[in-house]
Parts: C-alpha cells; structure tokens; sequence
C-alpha cells in the first residue's frame, strides 16, 4: 500500500479508537450500559487490533526502527501506558480510580499525538 494511503487508514483508525475509547469510559463513569454492549466491545477491539496492524505496516513501509527514532519509541511506550492506564479504569471500583486512570490515559494520548506530529522525543 503506499505510504500517504496507509498513513490516512491509520489516522483513521487513531479517530475510531479515541472516539470508543471516550464513549465507553463515559459509559463506565455513568450507568455503565453501552460500555458492556457486546458489539461495541468487539468494534473498539477490532479497530484496536487494525491500528496497531496499521502502525506496524506504516513502521515497515517507511522503515523507521524505534531503536533509532528515539520518538518512536516514547511514542510506543506511552501506548503500552496508555493501555495499562485504560485497563485500570475499566476494571476499578471506586470513581477516583477511574477519573485517575482515564486522566492518565488522556495525557498519555495527548503526548503520543504530540510525537507523532513533531517527531522529536521527550526524554530519549
């Protein structure tokens, strides 16, 4: 596929999981319901699994190695905080933890769009 094609899908995909993202932890900080809806949770993981497959297949094409993009690799480590900090919202009890967790996962998100679009790391 060529690159400015695979980019958009994966912006795309970026979109779709932030908006379910968002949809089901509201759900959860409410009533709960459309977040334990059987084909939202499919649909979130589904556009999960084709962003991840999309960054790696962009990673690939435009053969950027995160042992030498410094910015990549934050970037891949802040979404491994990102998911950690969303599986802790959903699965806590109490409503601080999960305003904690989702306010960390949105900081995470926040970061990783900043590294995307700068390219120049944090820390590394």
């Amino acid at each position: 596929m060529e690159y400015i094609a695979l980019k958009h899908t994966h912006v795309m995909f970026v979109v779709l999981s932030i908006l379910l993202f968002l949809v089901r932890s509201g759900s959860r900080l409410r009533t709960g319901k459309l977040a334990s809806n059987k084909g939202v949770f499919i649909a979130s993981h589904s556009i999960d699994t084709l962003l991840i497959v999309s960054a790696i297949a962009l990673a690939v094409v435009a053969s950027l190695n995160p042992m030498q993009q410094p910015w990549l690799l934050e970037k891949i480590i802040l979404v491994v905080v990102y998911i950690a900090a969303g599986v802790v919202s959903a699965k806590a009890q109490t409503k601080s933890t999960q305003i904690g967790a989702l306010s960390l996962a949105i900081v995470s998100l926040l970061a990783i769009g900043y590294l995307a679009g700068s390219k120049s790391s944090f820390l590394l």
